[in-house]
């Protein structure tokens, strides 16, 4: 096999939570590129339909899962619609996650408990969740990948219920790394500042803010992310140039 054959997913499917989002629709684009058919999840359907043209341009198969995994009811129903749809589960991607609760980081102080809880329960709790249901049914030699953050590493601000847990989920990833080794690898990505649209609403940015924005956030290469770096890196991870690889967290951040 030559190197770049590494690199493809020919025969796979993926299930991507936030599918219609920033990163997730990247990853997504990205595996269907490789080969893969690709099942997207997310609240919002418009999202989702563009990736869903997208991928089926590509010539590849894509199904819409509809649902919040943070609803305890969800993560079944995602996971069996899935399989139904698209015939099995190859690759899990927990992307979904963000600032629940309120419309801005807060400092911790600041936060309600309700904010608290909702912010734990995105970021952690539903990833705990769409694993316990997708691993029964997850092919032999299947891949789990999770998002995590560079918070988790360099916790600022205002990030205190988000860093906790994108911290605990980098805990959460080598802990499942090594219950369910050998049969399913499981990695995570802790991206630097990536501009997506959630990232550029929750912070009031705009693109000419985009240098100030890597000045401020100590990024050395200079510039913010690319939602193309983070699903590079997925395609590594998922694909079987990375085979060798499990319970790690990949920071990809410029440096940071």
């Amino acid at each position: 096999m030559g190197i770049f054959e590494l690199f493809r997913l020919d025969g796979g499917v993926a299930l991507i939570t936030g599918g219609g989002g920033g990163l997730g629709s990247a990853i997504a684009r990205a595996f269907a590129e490789a080969g893969a058919d690709v099942a997207v999840n997310g609240r919002s359907p418009a999202p989702l339909e563009r990736v869903r043209e997208d991928i089926e341009r590509l010539g590849r198969r894509c199904a819409i899962v509809p649902g919040d995994v943070s609803d305890r009811a969800v993560a079944p129903r995602v996971v069996a619609d899935t399989i139904a749809r698209l015939g099995k589960l190859t690759i899990l991607v927990n992307n979904v996650g963000g600032i629940a609760g309120d419309d801005k980081p807060l400092p911790a102080m600041e936060l309600s408990e309700e904010s608290w809880d909702a912010q734990i329960d995105l970021n952690l709790n539903s990833v705990w969740r769409l694993t316990k249901a997708a691993v029964p049914v997850m092919s032999d030699g299947g891949v789990i990948l999770n998002m995590s953050s560079i918070k988790a590493f360099q916790p600022a601000g205002g990030s205190g219920a988000y860093a906790a847990a994108k911290a605990a989920l980098n805990n959460l990833t080598v802990a499942l790394s090594r219950d369910l080794a050998p049969r399913i690898r499981v990695n995570g990505i802790a991206p630097g500042p990536v501009p997506t649209e959630a990232f550029m609403d929750k912070r009031g940015v705009t693109e000419a803010d985009f240098p100030r924005v890597a000045r401020e956030w100590g990024v050395p290469l200079e510039r913010l992310g690319r939602p193309e770096d983070i699903a590079a890196t997925a395609l590594f991870l998922a694909s079987p140039a990375g085979s060798w690889i499990t319970g790690q967290t990949v920071i990809v951040a410029g440096g940071m």
